[in-house]
């Protein structure tokens, strides 16, 4: 593989290791018009939400754990000498991380803001949606170079 295919490479998988956290940052200012002091933030059933958050902590523990996981996944994708297949690992582990973060913050927080009221949320099927972010981790994993084949003697 060339070295600017590879380079881009490398570049595309860090920019996908960071979009769940720009992402929740970015919501974050996007509904601060409309941020409720707290969020539904526990479930117990497929009924409304039984307790909430404080909008600030949970933005603040979400985001952290996203922010973290995607610059570690981001430095991985961009570290030249790292082996092929630890890169992949790596961003495939930080990628999914990051993006189960973001995207508890994201429906949390929609759907109280739809609701109106922190406990009045309902989960219901967008469980599904949280559970679906962990295959994130594949879109980088993807898109980092891929390892060199070995080389067999004839």
């Amino acid at each position: 593989m060339r070295s600017s295919t590879t380079s881009l490479r490398r570049l595309a998988a860090a920019a996908a290791a960071l979009t769940p956290a720009a992402l929740s940052l970015w919501s974050r200012f996007a509904w601060s018009a409309v941020l409720p002091d707290a969020i539904g933030s526990h479930w117990s059933g497929n009924g409304p939400a039984d307790r909430t958050t404080p909008s600030d902590e949970l933005f603040a523990a979400t985001f952290a754990v996203s922010a973290s996981a995607a610059l570690i996944g981001a430095v991985a994708a961009l570290l030249p000498r790292l082996h092929p297949l630890t890169r992949r690992l790596i961003l495939l582990t930080t990628g999914s991380v990051s993006a189960i973060a973001a995207t508890q913050w994201l429906v949390s927080t929609w759907l109280t803001i739809e609701a109106g009221d922190p406990l009045q949320p309902v989960l219901g099927a967008w469980t599904l949606v949280i559970i679906a972010a962990f295959a994130y981790g594949v879109i980088p994993l993807l898109l980092a170079p891929p390892p060199r084949p070995a080389r067999t003697s004839p």
